[in-house]
């Protein structure tokens, strides 16, 4: 009766061992095939929803500040799709269970642009928003396409392969508006 018992007690143990070892491998199979953030992926998930954050800032200020209708029609069409990608940026973060970026400061370059133009009014606004949208793009840009390649997590992944598109967009525009403001001053 007790060697009966003894081996049930061995066999359970066996048995929780074997599902904890299971669960644990689960997890770290999960983790490869892309499911959770790795420490450097949600880094990289709040560096672009400090992104965000940063140009619509500067857009509502456009939006504000600005008399020129191209530069409030691209301020307006940076609040449209910069808002949307906060919010899936942001749901995205809060699927994955990373910790959500809502209290982390802006970045130092958007609080020192943002300085710099509500000092300035003007066509002299508008071509320094301009200005700093053009560059701003082309960073953000280059930054998204070299996150990609340190991306595994398949829904970042995928979430930056469809924002490369509205950037290049927002860039392209920004360029644009930029040269017909410096025709038009000359």
């Amino acid at each position: 009766m007790k060697t009966n018992r003894l081996v049930l007690a061995v066999l359970f143990a066996f048995l929780i061992a074997g599902a904890t070892a299971c669960q644990r491998n689960r997890g770290v199979e999960a983790a490869r095939e892309g499911t959770t953030l790795t420490p450097a992926e949600r880094d990289i998930a709040m560096k672009i929803e400090q992104a965000h954050l940063g140009e619509l800032d500067l857009a509502r200020t456009a939006t504000t500040r600005t008399a020129n209708k191209d530069v409030k029609d691209y301020a307006e069409m940076l609040i449209k799709d910069h808002n949307k990608a906060l919010n899936n940026i942001s749901n995205l973060v809060k699927d994955q269970k990373a910790t959500p970026s809502a209290a982390v400061p802006k970045p130092n370059d958007a609080q020192a642009e943002m300085s710099k133009l509500q000092k300035l009014s003007g066509a002299e606004f508008d071509r320094e928003f301009m200005g700093a949208m053009v560059q701003g793009h082309q960073k953000m840009l280059s930054d998204l396409n070299q996150s990609l390649t340190a991306v595994q997590n398949k829904d970042l992944k995928d979430y930056i392969k469809d924002l490369i598109p509205d950037v290049q967009k927002h860039l392209d525009r920004a360029q644009e508006v930029q040269k017909k403001l410096t025709t038009t001053t000359k």
